[in-house]
């Protein structure tokens, strides 16, 4: 479990920096991009523990709650992410990067 929940901020910081250097679509590009890799993560992952029985093909197979339960578990992730990093897309976006004349 520790090994998603480090997975899981990971990808909340990389969303918070590139808000911060890139301004907005910064932030939802790469909202967009972990949001994928983290869907992708959990159902790879968490196919073997909620459904663990698999067949001589190596295909988990299991009840429709068990699938519903693991494309739940998957999609809330995103959603939550973006429900703990979406204030830092307010206000302006970040100047343009230029070098000063000191």
């Amino acid at each position: 479990s520790s090994g998603i929940n480090a997975e899981y901020g990971v990808h909340m910081i990389v969303c918070v920096v590139c808000a911060m250097v890139l301004g907005s679509t910064g932030y939802y590009l790469s909202f967009v991009y972990s949001s994928a890799a983290i869907v992708y993560f959990l159902i790879c992952t968490l196919r073997y523990i909620i459904l663990p029985d698999s067949t001589e093909d190596r295909i988990a197979r299991g009840s429709k709650r068990r699938n519903n339960l693991l494309l739940l578990i998957a999609f809330i992730q995103p959603l939550i992410m973006f429900w703990l990093t979406h204030h830092v897309t307010y206000g302006p976006d970040p100047p343009p990067l230029s070098k000063n004349k000191i």
